[in-house]
């Protein structure tokens, strides 16, 4: 039986490449301009879920490619894979805050989401610190007490 499973195993890694899957295919599509494609695609792997796909059809949005360009879906695709602990979109969270695109400008919300960003990527340190000096200590304080509170919560409802 083990032999058999094997050889079944071995078939197919030598009969192609594995399927791929919604998103891989969206990445596929957006690699080569067919962003409409993409942008259905990562639909359906962003219904199912995947971060990833939150992220890459929010920069779609984002940068008006193949879609029409809309900010707070934008911000919107981001929040769902930051709620998952997803480094890039807590970035992403914090960026529109920061610049008011797609959300209100929000400066303690954009310094929460880069400071929980930095705890899990120090190379994200740099928009913390960067954004810091911008807001009072008492709102650097908030900022920080949202951080806590956000990841005592996990990610959620932040």
């Amino acid at each position: 039986m083990r032999a058999r499973l094997l050889a079944l195993l071995v078939a197919g890694l030598i009969a192609g490449p594995a399927i791929a899957g919604p998103y891989e295919d969206g990445l596929d599509a957006y690699d080569k301009g067919d962003y409409a494609n993409a942008e259905r695609l990562f639909k359906i792997a962003v219904e199912a879920g995947h971060p990833g796909a939150q992220i890459a059809l929010g920069l779609q949005y984002a940068f008006g490619r193949g879609v029409e360009r809309n900010l707070s879906e934008a911000a919107r695709l981001y929040g769902l894979a930051a709620a998952q602990g997803e480094v890039q979109a807590m970035s992403l969270v914090g960026v529109m805050y920061e610049r008011g695109a797609g959300v209100a400008e929000d400066l303690v919300k954009a310094l929460m989401w880069y400071t929980l960003a930095a705890e899990k990527d120090e190379e994200r340190e740099i928009d913390r610190v960067g954004l810091e000096p911008k807001l009072t200590r008492p709102d650097q304080a908030k900022a920080r007490d949202m951080a806590a509170a956000c990841k005592k919560a996990n990610f959620q409802n932040c």
